[in-house]
């Protein structure tokens, strides 16, 4: 029973790998073959980034006979990655899981299943911290002398510290599964916390080279910190270099957290995993609500879809997001800008340049190139609607003008007010901008109704994996690359602003020609889907 629960638990953490998510039908030998390669050329370019950064740890602190804390530090890393890698499928795998009830109402013991729904997540966490522990341990082997002990320790502590790594998933999934069951607005909340771990991502890989630099300097501070305040990874550094007495504490310590864990969440698995805190009972409320007109009311479908998926906002709305952001730096960083802007030979594309910048901004929102797929199948309720074809496709157009628009204020504005350009590009930046939004939604709703997934089982299918989506997104990049490629080749014969101007008349007669697509054939298609 135990080896069936194992393997269970195995292809359900690795489903991605040998299951076709559009068909929800296991991908031929051949396409398995085909991911794995895919996935291992992924994560051995994530592992080689962090190849220089071991290098750079590894001499100077061996050297220094310190070379512990080059395993503290890597360990802290792969830690980090393995948590974060595992932390948000935690809640899902222990008490979420779709074969709960079937499971605990067989007559395996509960502790039984928390035991192989723990190696699941064990097994994840894994991975993703072998990102980094592969890289740290080949530069070690590269440049350190070690004896057979030595060697058997390092090859040992990646599966032991993936142990600490499932430890706080476990205790942080949770905490994520309490704090989640009685908060309201769930989606909101992801995507907030998804985009706090981007901010500090990117705000530690920006100051990487200076935080090293600082770390190689006060060495010798920094390491008395960490065998008080982390003494199982001081322990893992000694035992990289050889200690067996300290591998042997490093992996008592780590089994030590884990049983204990174990025995916490054994006795509260079956709560927890039969709870439901999320539905909460509603007493019904007589209320009086306005009537909508019929354009109105499928806005505000689509509005409430878009608000109800976090992964449609992460990975369709994300220029919401940047355009204000990158509005106040450019006015927090306007005296760094300008001497750059005052260089000679870029007074001349300025205007231009600025334009692009907002538009290949503004292409981070793509929500038509997914709004027909993503109503999957109960695409039927919408057409059988007492509306026309014609309107639902304008309500998603809608959509995204409004969510594309209203961000791409501020930023025009600070360009204008950074710039100070002439009176004609006062009036052509934001008519350029306002067009390339308006024909970026009508070519993603128009690639998507050509390229539909409707048969997906899960909604990441057509946001992030359909080619509609990457197809809307690159075409908005062609597009701007094209017409820079353009003007580079006429620069001598046609002015910044007349070819602005060209470009705009362009833009309104491609939108024109997409939009009397959409409204006619595109909806005869929509209606027959």
């Amino acid at each position: 029973m135990t080896k069936a629960l194992l393997k269970k638990q195995m292809l359900e953490v690795f489903s991605w790998l040998y299951k076709d998510r559009k068909t929800g039908k296991n991908r031929s030998a051949q396409g398995i073959l085909m991911y794995v390669i895919l996935y291992l050329f992924i994560f051995v370019s994530l592992g080689a980034s962090f190849f220089p950064v071991a290098q750079l740890l590894c001499g100077p602190l061996v050297g220094a006979q310190m070379g512990w804390v080059y395993w503290c530090l890597l360990g802290l890393m792969g830690l980090f990655l393995g948590v974060v890698g595992s932390v948000f499928s935690t809640y899902t795998t222990l008490y979420q899981a779709k074969d709960n009830d079937f499971l605990l109402s067989l007559p395996i013991p509960v502790s039984r299943i928390l035991l192989m729904r723990l190696l699941g997540v064990y097994a994840l966490a894994l991975m993703y911290e072998l990102i980094i522990m592969v890289p740290a341990v080949l530069v070690w082997f590269l440049n350190v002398p070690v004896t057979p002990a030595g060697v058997i320790c390092v090859l040992l502590i990646p599966f032991v510290l993936a142990v600490l790594a499932l430890v706080l998933s476990a205790v942080l999934g949770w905490v994520v599964a309490l704090v989640a069951s009685r908060l309201k607005h769930k989606n909101i909340i992801t995507v907030l916390l998804s985009l706090g771990f981007i901010a500090a991502y990117y705000y530690v890989y920006s100051r990487a080279y200076s935080m090293i630099q600082t770390l190689l300097v006060n060495a010798q501070a920094f390491g008395q910190k960490i065998r008080t305040a982390l003494y199982p990874l001081y322990q893992m550094g000694l035992a990289a270099e050889g200690n067996l007495l300290s591998m042997a504490v490093f992996t008592a310590i780590a089994g030590m957290l884990f049983l204990i864990v174990y025995a916490v969440l054994s006795r509260s698995f079956l709560g927890l995993a039969t709870a439901n805190r999320g539905s909460a009972k509603k007493e019904y409320r007589h209320k009086n609500r306005k009537a909508k007109s019929a354009a109105g009311a499928l806005l505000q479908k689509e509005l409430l879809r878009f608000t109800g998926s976090a992964n449609y906002m992460l990975n369709c709305g994300l220029g919401m997001l940047f355009m204000p952001i990158a509005a106040v730096l450019l006015i927090w960083k306007a005296d760094m800008l300008w001497e750059i802007l005052t260089e000679p030979f870029l007074e001349k594309y300025i205007p231009l340049l600025a334009a692009a910048g907002i538009c290949m901004v503004a292409t981070m929102n793509d929500m038509t190139a997914a709004s027909v797929s993503l109503e999957g199948k109960h695409l039927w309720v919408l057409q059988s609607f007492p509306v026309r074809a014609q309107q639902v496709l304008a309500a998603k157009l809608k959509l995204q003008l409004l969510l594309t628009v209203i961000p791409a204020i501020p930023l025009v504005a600070a360009v204008l007010w950074l710039l100070q350009p002439d009176l004609c590009f006062v009036f052509l930046i934001p008519a350029a901008v306002l067009l390339f939004i308006v024909l970026m939604a009508a070519f993603g709703m128009a690639v998507n109704l050509k390229m539909p997934i409707l048969n997906w089982t899960n909604e990441i299918v057509p946001i992030k994996q359909s080619m509609s989506v990457l197809v809307g997104l690159l075409g908005g990049w062609v597009i701007l690359l094209a017409l820079g490629g353009i003007y580079y080749l006429a620069q001598s014969v046609i002015s910044p602003a007349l070819y602005m101007a060209l470009v705009c008349v362009l833009m309104l007669a491609l939108i024109a020609a997409l939009l009397r697509w959409l409204f006619t054939a595109g909806s005869k298609i929509f209606s027959t889907l």
